[in-house]
Order: C-alpha cells, then sequence, then structure tokens
C-alpha cells in the first residue's frame, strides 16, 4: 500500500511539470554543474547548487517537496558563507531562515496528503504588524551586521528584509513570498558580484554561485506567475460558490 501512494504520488509530481518547465530546470543545472566543475569549485558549492535549483523549482510548482530540498541547500549555503567569510548571509540564514523553513515543513505538511499545497490570503492586520516586525528586525541586523565589520553592510540588510518577507510569507502560503525571493535574488546577486568588481578580477570559484541565482531568478518569476494564478482561480471558485449560496437563500 505504501508504495503504491509512494509511487502515485511520484506520478503526481511528475503531472505539475510541463514539458518546458523540465526542459529549463534541466539544462539550468546541467549549466550550473557544468560551471561548478570548470571553475573547480568544492563539493558544497555543486550540492547546494542542485538543492538550490530543485528547490525552487519544486516550490514554483507549489510541490511541498521543495521544502526539503530547501533545507538542504539552506544548510549547505551557511557552510558556503562561512568559507567565504560573508557572515551577513551566514547569519541570516541561520538565525532566520532555518528556522523558518522547519515551520514552513511543520505548516505545509501537517493535515493534508496531497503532494501540493494550496495559497492563503493574510489579513489587513497582520501584513501591517509583520511589515512593522520586519523592519525593526531588519534594523537591528544592520546594526548586528555592523559589530562583524560585514562588507555591503546595507545591502546586507535590504537582503535581510527581503529574506525574513520571503520565507515568513512561505509559512503562511502567500504568493507574495516570490517578491520577497526576487528580491533576495537580486540582492544576494549583488553580494557575491561586488567582491568580483572592487577587485577588479573574476573569480571563477564563485560564477557557479552567480549563475545560480540567476536560475532561482527565473524560476520565482515562474513561480509568483503560478502561485498568483492560482490563488486567483481559489477567489474566484469561492466566490462563485457564495453567489450560488445567496441564489439558493433566495429561491
Amino acid at each position: 500500500m505504501e508504495k503504491a501512494n509512494f509511487k502515485q504520488q511520484m506520478i503526481d509530481i511528475a503531472k505539475k511539470f510541463k514539458w518546458y518547465e523540465v526542459l529549463y530546470l534541466t539544462l539550468g543545472l546541467i549549466a550550473v554543474v557544468a560551471l561548478s566543475i570548470i571553475a573547480k569549485s568544492s563539493a558544497i558549492t555543486i550540492s547546494y547548487s542542485i538543492f538550490g535549483v530543485l528547490y525552487v523549482g519544486a516550490i514554483a510548482k507549489q510541490l511541498k517537496i521543495g521544502l526539503i530540498f530547501g533545507l538542504l541547500q539552506a544548510t549547505l549555503y551557511i557552510v558556503q558563507s562561512a568559507l567565504y567569510n560573508n557572515w551577513g548571509e551566514f547569519i541570516l540564514n541561520i538565525v532566520i531562515v532555518l528556522p523558518l523553513i522547519v515551520l514552513s515543513i511543520v505548516g505545509w505538511f501537517r493535515k493534508s496528503s496531497g503532494v501540493t499545497v494550496t495559497s492563503k490570503k493574510l489579513s489587513r492586520n497582520e501584513w501591517i504588524i509583520f511589515t512593522i516586525i520586519n523592519l525593526a528586525v531588519s534594523i537591528a541586523f544592520y546594526f548586528v551586521l555592523a559589530l562583524f565589520d560585514t562588507p555591503n553592510l546595507l545591502l546586507a540588510s535590504i537582503s535581510a528584509f527581503f529574506t525574513i518577507l520571503a520565507h515568513y510569507l512561505m509559512v503562511r502560503k502567500s504568493p507574495f513570498m516570490f517578491v520577497g525571493f526576487i528580491g533576495v535574488n537580486i540582492t544576494t546577486f549583488l553580494i557575491w558580484l561586488l567582491p568580483i568588481i572592487e577587485v577588479q578580477a573574476l573569480n571563477f570559484e564563485t560564477v557557479p554561485m552567480l549563475a545560480t541565482i540567476v536560475v532561482y531568478l527565473i524560476s520565482n518569476i515562474f513561480g509568483a506567475i503560478n502561485w498568483f494564478k492560482d490563488a486567483s482561480k481559489k477567489q474566484k471558485e469561492q466566490e462563485s460558490q457564495t453567489e450560488n449560496l445567496t441564489d439558493m437563500q433566495d429561491k
């Protein structure tokens, strides 16, 4: 019975992807791994990149299994950031990202046996309270990073704001998480690119990281389209059900 259920789940996951999405993710994986080999990157960089591409690709299609890849990717990214003395990303991921991914796993898998998750809408009050808290935490994070003489301090703090935004909204299953993820992709890309610009020399070891972030960005754009489309469909269905119920009551 368990084997049959697992097989069916794998079939359900495969059906979620269109042929061009499979092609895109495959090409992304090949490109990232190839660049990593050419740059003689560490096994950590290669593994981080592979799990990262699988993570964003699965989340974009609302697949719960993506969170497992995300947990592995975040763990490896923490190690990667420490190796390159990128302490802003190190602290942010170990204090914020990992705990929120764990909370997302609990929330997404609890009381649901399907392979996908449906989007939810946040109330206006929750938006206001969360935004205030996020701003306060991001400002505090700025001063914490200053103690570690973190390079690109302002950029790292902006990245922190988007990171908290994205991962909290992921816990809450909100499509707006992709706005946060796209912000994270852009700021993180600059964080890894600026050291190359400053020394005016290409560091081939970081090229796979930059390529991976570009793949993340494209996947998150697709994810935003998919999740917002699902949220719109869900809202129309609820409105239709409400109208039908009203009509029945009138009769």
